[in-house]
């Protein structure tokens, strides 16, 4: 885990719990627990209860950590706060208040731990960003319009190997280089942010609007890969059941082309919104470039691949004067990413992969 990747969320959470006030609201539900235990009979207790809960679960709903990027929200899930935070918070106390609707008392004991617990994670992560800061161990922000992309490799997939995680690297940066082409009509290559040996991850500066067309592909081959997930593992349980490889081909294959129509799609869409020359021959090989691109894209989500993106929008309270970068496009652009961002998410992956991988991809020698 990069300390300073760490350090910028660690940031963005104490951020949000500042601004939802969710630790002073679970104490004021506390309270207002505690007096309806004290005195069920008064009914303005219970009124409080009420009143302060919807509070509470107002101000969950308005969480940014729900808008983190899957593999923030991972890192998250690894330093074991995702129960008291966001989304997952609202799930745990809502869960507290049904299993004990007619026992208040044992309600408020698990509420009263949600509560100190939230506390505790709240004030060692100002523990940890204190220290960083007296470490000098610096956050990676973004500066207002830039992109960052990001991508994690699974180290089964390069067999834990630094030559193969080096080739690997080689090649996303060609799928990339396509998507920058589409949305600028040049190559310019990736500018890396940083690299992440715990989880084999890679961060990329990127245009913004190269981000943004990523970001529209990516977003949509998740959105079709959702769609096959029932049938992998559907597929998985076939095999658990011996039903031969050979009788498995047409679930394969009707996988295939199910993600197929879905590209061919979303190539055209691309091809569309982002192509603006009038050289029609170079816009037909960029067509097949780009859908090679977005095979290969899916074929790495099929096999444990994330990718994430993330922009930092301009900040309107302070406008600079003859600010070249902030221009009605490149809101457009990052309007696109943020949009985009909240519905890429790591997905549970039962048994083999389903869609086959491009020709061109890791030969026999370099998967044993």
């Amino acid at each position: 885990m990069n300390a300073e990747r760490l350090h910028v969320i660690a940031n963005a959470v104490l951020e949000d719990l500042t601004k939802s006030s969710i630790i002073e609201l679970l104490q004021q539900l506390v309270s207002a627990l505690q007096n309806q235990v004290n005195q069920p009979q008064q009914p303005q207790h219970q009124q409080q209860v009420a009143s302060t809960l919807q509070s509470v679960y107002d101000a969950l709903s308005q969480s940014s950590i729900d808008d983190f990027s899957p593999a923030w929200k991972q890192v998250l899930d690894e330093i074991g706060v995702n129960a008291y935070l966001g989304n997952q918070l609202k799930i745990n106390i809502k869960n507290a208040f049904e299993r004990n609707q007619i026992t208040p008392s044992v309600a408020l004991q698990e509420i009263t731990d949600i509560h100190q617990n939230a506390t505790r994670v709240r004030d060692a992560l100002v523990q940890m960003t204190s220290s960083f800061v007296e470490l000098g161990i610096g956050a990676e922000e973004l500066e207002p319009g830039q992109c960052e992309l990001g991508v994690v490799v699974p180290r089964a997939y390069v067999d834990n190997n630094l030559k193969n995680f080096g080739k690997e690297l080689g090649r996303f940066d060609s799928i990339l280089e396509v998507f920058a082409e589409l949305a600028t009509g040049s190559r310019p290559g990736f500018i890396v942010r940083t690299i992440s040996s715990s989880d084999l991850s890679v961060f990329l500066d990127m245009l913004p609007e190269i981000g943004a067309c990523v970001a529209i592909a990516v977003e949509r081959i998740v959105e079709l890969y959702k769609k096959l997930l029932e049938i992998r593992k559907l597929r998985h349980e076939m095999q658990q059941n011996g039903v031969p490889e050979k009788e498995l081909e047409g679930v394969e294959r009707h996988a295939n082309n199910q993600m197929d129509v879905g590209i061919d799609e979303l190539v055209d869409d691309l091809l569309e919104r982002y192509y603006s020359k009038k050289d029609h021959g170079r816009k037909n090989e960029l067509k097949t470039a780009l859908k090679k691109a977005c095979h290969n894209i899916a074929a790495r989500v099929d096999r444990g691949f994330n990718i994430e993106i993330r922009v930092k929008p301009f900040d309107h309270n302070d406008e600079q004067e003859g600010d070249e970068e902030q221009t009605p496009e490149a809101e457009t652009h990052i309007q696109t990413i943020l949009d985009a961002s909240k519905h890429l998410q790591f997905m549970k992956l039962e048994g083999e992969p389903l869609l086959a991988l491009p020709e061109d991809e890791l030969n026999k020698e370099e998967k044993k």
